[in-house]
C-alpha cells in the first residue's frame, strides 16, 4: 500500500470517527417531530433546539413559534426559552426566563440527561423535571417533561430528530 493510499485511508477513518462522535451525543440541532409528540398542553410549534456542550456547561438555544396569546404554558418553562444554560457538575445553575428565575441541576448518565428545576412564578412554586434520552441510532431523542404547580401535575413527551 502506498503512502498516499495509507494517508487517504487514515483521513477517511478519522473523518468517519469525528462524524460518528458528533452524531452520538446530545450536541447538535434537534427538530421537534410534532407527529410523535404529545402533551397536556399543545406542543410548541416549529421547536428547534441547538445543544452545545462546553466542559460541564450545556447551552440550549431554542427557536419556536410564539403562542398566539404570547404566553408559554408552565409545562414548557425553560423549553420555550431562547437560551438556557445547564450545569452537569452537580452545581445549581440559575437562568432568567422572562420575569422570573429558574434554578436547575442536571446530570448525564450515558444516553440520559436529567434536569430537575424549580421556579417561583407569581408567588407560586413551580417544579419540573426533564429527561432527555437518546435513541441508540443517535439520530432521535425523546424529551419527557413533568411540571407541578398549584397541586397539579402536567406531562409532555416531545420527540426530536437530529437535523
Amino acid at each position: 500500500m502506498s503512502v498516499f493510499t495509507r494517508f487517504m485511508t487514515g483521513l477517511a477513518l478519522a473523518t468517519a470517527l469525528v462524524m460518528a462522535a458528533d452524531r452520538t451525543g446530545f450536541d447538535g440541532k434537534w427538530m421537534l417531530d410534532k407527529s410523535g409528540s404529545t402533551g397536556d398542553e399543545p406542543v410548541p410549534l416549529n421547536l428547534l433546539q441547538k445543544v452545545k456542550t462546553n466542559g460541564s456547561e450545556i447551552r440550549v438555544e431554542s427557536t419556536f413559534a410564539e403562542p398566539a396569546n404570547g404566553v408559554a404554558p408552565l409545562l414548557y418553562v425553560g423549553i420555550m426559552a431562547n437560551s438556557l444554560a445547564l450545569s452537569t457538575d452537580g452545581s445549581e445553575k440559575q437562568n432568567q426566563i422572562g420575569p422570573f428565575q429558574q434554578a436547575s441541576k442536571t446530570t448525564i448518565d450515558g444516553t440520559t440527561m436529567t434536569t430537575e428545576w424549580t421556579a417561583v412564578i407569581k408567588g407560586e412554586a413551580v417544579n419540573g423535571k426533564w429527561v432527555r434520552t437518546l435513541d441508540p441510532d443517535g439520530r432521535h431523542m425523546t424529551l419527557e417533561i413533568q411540571e407541578s404547580s398549584k397541586g397539579e401535575d402536567h406531562h409532555a413527551t416531545l420527540k426530536f430528530r437530529r437535523k
